[in-house]
């Protein structure tokens, strides 16, 4: 019985760790011609986004289309706001408000625009958030020597 349990435990563990939301769509610009604000790639699935609410989960892809644009707001407190004709990943996401040690922020841009203001990740494990992108130009403002 214990070893049932145990066993269990770890794959209740296991799903919600995978599962888990990392963020969500708190705004964005329709494409009237798609009506939807973006689409979602996740698990081999496309979901198609058309109001704000949607619950962002690691290695989603987010294409948005030639009128559209969202904001992300993930669980650290950073804030994406991703471009017209942008594809962006989530790579890796952990937020451990516990440890900042464990923390972690990977992401990429295939192509398109986005900004980013970063949250807790990027306050307190500056080295262990990344962008990722082929070719890219930056503005920086408000950035503090620490």
């Amino acid at each position: 019985m214990i070893l049932f349990k145990t066993i269990f435990l770890l794959i209740t563990i296991v799903t919600i760790s995978f599962s888990a939301s990392i963020g969500v769509i708190e705004k964005g610009k329709l494409d009237r011609f798609e009506n939807a604000f973006a689409l979602i790639s996740r698990n081999g699935k496309v979901i198609s986004v058309d109001k704000p609410g949607f619950k962002i989960k690691k290695h989603d892809l987010i294409k948005t289309f030639r009128k559209s644009t969202i904001q992300i707001r993930l669980n650290d407190n950073t804030v994406i706001k991703i471009g017209k004709k942008t594809t962006f990943k989530v790579d890796k996401y952990i937020y451990d408000y516990k440890n900042s040690k464990n923390n972690t922020a990977n992401m990429s841009i295939q192509n398109g625009t986005f900004q980013i203001k970063t949250g807790k990740i990027g306050e307190k494990s500056p080295r262990n958030f990344k962008i990722k992108t082929k070719f890219s130009t930056i503005g920086l403002r408000g950035w503090k020597n620490s």
